[in-house]
Order: C-alpha cells, then structure tokens, then sequence
C-alpha cells in the first residue's frame, strides 16, 4: 500500500512535467526549417539556403543591448543584416515580435515580423518565421 501512495506523487508530477514541457515543443512544418535547425552559423536564411552568414574575418557585428539589436555587415557595407527584437527569447517555443531589414545587391528582406525562437544552444539562437520561410541565427552574447 505505501509503495502504492508513493507512486501516485511521482506519476503526477511527471504527467505534469511532460504536459508542460509539451507547450514548448517545437513543430517541424517544413524542409526548408528542418535544414535552417541543423545550421550553426550566425546570419539569416532563406527557403532553406544561406543569404548571409558572419565571417569574423570579412564582416563588422554590432549589437546594442538596450534596443536589442543585432548587426552584421561586410565591411564595404554593401550587404547588411540588421534585427531588432522586442525582447532575447528565454526558451524555445518563444515568440517575438522582431524588425528584420536585410540588403544585399539583388536581395531585399525588409519587414516586421512575430517569430518563433526554435532553438536554443551554445549561447545562439534560431529565430524562424514560417509564413516566409526565413530564419535567422543570432549570437545573444551582449544582447
């Protein structure tokens, strides 16, 4: 009988557990998002391809911590990613409403968009909006 009482708690409080941890589970609704998960590189995304990715050796980064802003850009500032969010996402599952405005010749990304944190690791997130197809990995040290 007490192994019995002992076992109800835990079996709750795990049901508990997994129903919230269900909250945040991330839905994988396209092939262009499973390959934008599997990249590690800083820079946005499109439709499953690289637009621009941060070079240390060939771009500037700037980020402002009390804007929340976050800037790469080659150093002839011919092609510059700028995103500025409302707030740094905490989790995964997250969503943030966040200006994006990328230029480079023949592309332009410009617009106000509410995106989903969909990963969280080694200090960087993934920012995605799935209306676009358009992902975003961002360095939040500084942020």
């Amino acid at each position: 009988m007490t192994k019995t009482i002992k076992l109800i708690p835990i079996s709750l409080l795990l049901i508990l557990c997994a129903a919230s941890c269900r909250e945040n589970a991330i839905e994988i609704d396209s092939l262009e998002k499973e390959l934008f998960l599997r990249e590690e590189a800083e820079g946005i995304y499109k439709d499953g391809k690289a637009l621009f990715l941060f070079n240390q050796g060939r771009h500037q980064k700037a980020l402002n911590s009390m804007r929340h802003q976050y800037r790469i850009q080659t150093d002839e500032q011919d092609t510059c990613l700028n995103v500025m969010m409302e707030a740094i996402p905490e989790t995964a599952g997250e969503h943030i409403t966040t200006s994006i405005d990328f230029r480079s010749p023949g592309e332009l990304i410009s617009n106000m968009s509410h995106l989903e944190c969909s990963r969280i690791s080694d200090n960087r997130i993934w920012l995605w909006n799935s209306g676009n197809l358009t992902g975003i990995i961002l360095n939040r040290s500084g942020l």
